[in-house]
């Protein structure tokens, strides 16, 4: 009777002990769960090993000191270093501090280079070659400075620019001396490549001959480009780039027949350019061009392993497909105080589309075009120029207007730590109209070469056929781009 008596207690009291349970425990149950939710920030963050100014690192970091230290926030920091292309190792780790805050440890190798380095190709358009001389962070900036100096059997030229993140100067001078034909059906010889055109040898088999003239062209280029925006995930960057360029074009045996623009062409531009997405880890350009800019610069840096403390994301499949896009506009005018004997101006806009997957396969699509007003005859738009086309082509036309697209499909065959074995396709067609002859340039093209990681300028060869003109051209290059 007496368990019982205490057991019938209890069960009394129940009621006050669960009606008592806010009053007590409630305070400590929201204290609690106020300290478990409250984020962990970022109050130190420290750099070790870096030759690059620390003030320019942390640009490239998605966070600063007061910010909340989330699931991401590592894996980030490490993206955004890896992409400026500077150092042989990226490690970011973080540590707990007294009072609950994190102190972030970033530990980057780098270092910088001075180094000069040959280039040589040849193909149908004939043999060129040359030095540059590449240099990169010498100024502890990140920066990168290109001098050149190239030849060929058409003439010479010499650059000097400078690049430090999207800031850029550069000056040019270039000296051509070709012949050059106009046919029948109103195409011209190519005149957008370094060396001599492609139908020097045999112009008899592109078609009849209309006219043919000796002509030296001395052109002068100097270029400023800043950045206006700065991009964020997939809000694109916006830059721009201000410029002045002066020809000089002498036809050496004067005919009724020549083109009536001899004499000075200056002319200022703007331009506007924006790009978005991630950047792609393998490129490779499937038609004629030549090594240039901060980007030839930052890659010669991988023979010293510079730019390469991402090879385990190079190597691994992409997780997910990803996409990169770019744009450009441009407006050029000529006039008398630009330094011109002719007064003109012309349009000029260009987007790139670029879809990633898998082991970083990659389709690519081109769109180009522009439109002029009294455009001198040298001046007028071609289909190789303006329209961004990708082949070797020993003709192209010329008009007041142009337009031109192109899909390229890129495919590495085999990745390792050592390099790549990649090939390309692409099929491409432009169209120039509005001048003496309208006429459409179409071609389709195939590229394979292989770049060591270490020695990133391909080593390879480039076929593209002309539908038009039914003829293929060929080229090779070691130690440079094709």
């Amino acid at each position: 009777m007496k368990k019982t008596g205490r057991v019938h207690r209890a069960l009394k009291a129940l009621p006050f002990l669960f009606s008592a349970f806010p009053l007590f425990f409630l305070p400590a149950v929201s204290q609690t769960l106020t300290v478990s939710t409250a984020p962990v920030r970022i109050e130190r963050i420290i750099f070790r090993g870096n030759r690059t100014d620390e003030k320019l690192l942390r640009k490239h970091l998605p966070f600063s000191e007061g910010a909340p230290l989330g699931p991401s926030t590592l894996k980030d920091a490490q993206t955004g270093l890896w992409d400026m292309r500077q150092f042989k190792q990226v490690n970011v780790s973080s540590s707990a501090l007294p009072g609950g805050n994190a102190e972030i440890d970033i530990t980057v190798t780098d270092g910088w280079y001075l180094l000069p380095f040959p280039f040589l190709t040849g193909g149908s358009g004939g043999r060129r070659g040359g030095l540059i001389l590449f240099a990169r962070n010498i100024f502890r900036q990140a920066e990168s400075v290109m001098a050149s100096a190239f030849s060929s059997s058409a003439g010479s030229s010499a650059a000097l620019s400078l690049q430090r993140e999207r800031w850029s100067l550069s000056a040019a001078f270039r000296r051509r001396d070709l012949t050059e034909r106009e046919y029948s059906d109103g195409a011209f010889s190519s005149g957008s490549g370094f060396g001599p055109p492609p139908d020097e040898r045999e112009p008899s088999r592109y078609g009849i001959v209309a006219g043919s003239y000796r002509k030296t062209m001395d052109e002068t280029a100097i270029a400023a480009g800043m950045p206006l925006t700065r991009g964020r995930g997939r809000r694109s960057g916006l830059s721009a780039v201000f410029g002045w360029e002066r020809s000089e074009l002498e036809y050496s045996v004067p005919s009724p027949g020549l083109p009536g623009d001899a004499g000075r062409r200056g002319q200022a531009y703007v331009s506007l350019s924006a790009s978005g997405g991630p950047a792609g880890l393998f490129g490779g350009k499937t038609g004629g061009g030549g090594a240039g800019g901060a980007g030839a610069a930052e890659a010669v840096g991988a023979i010293f392993g510079f730019g390469l403390a991402d090879m385990e994301r190079r190597l691994a499949p992409l997780p997910a497909p990803s996409f990169a896009s770019g744009s450009e506009f441009s407006y050029y005018r000529g006039a008398a105080w630009t330094g011109s004997d002719f007064s003109y101006g012309y349009l000029l806009a260009r987007w790139n589309g670029t879809l990633t997957w898998g082991t970083h396969r990659s389709l690519s699509l081109r769109l180009a075009g522009g439109h002029g007003k009294d455009l001198p005859p040298g001046r007028l738009l071609a289909t190789g120029r303006e329209t961004s086309l990708s082949g070797n082509y020993a003709r192209e036309f010329r008009g007041a207007s142009s337009a031109g697209a192109g899909l390229t499909y890129s495919h590495p065959f085999r990745i390792t730590r050592r390099g790549v074995w990649q090939g390309a396709l692409f099929v491409e067609a432009a169209r120039a109209w509005g001048g003496a002859a309208s006429g459409t340039k179409t071609g389709a093209g195939a590229s394979f070469w292989y770049r060591f990681w270490r020695f990133p300028l391909p080593i390879g060869f480039s076929c593209t056929y002309s539908f038009d003109d039914h003829d293929p051209q060929f080229s090779a290059a070691l130690g440079g781009r094709f």
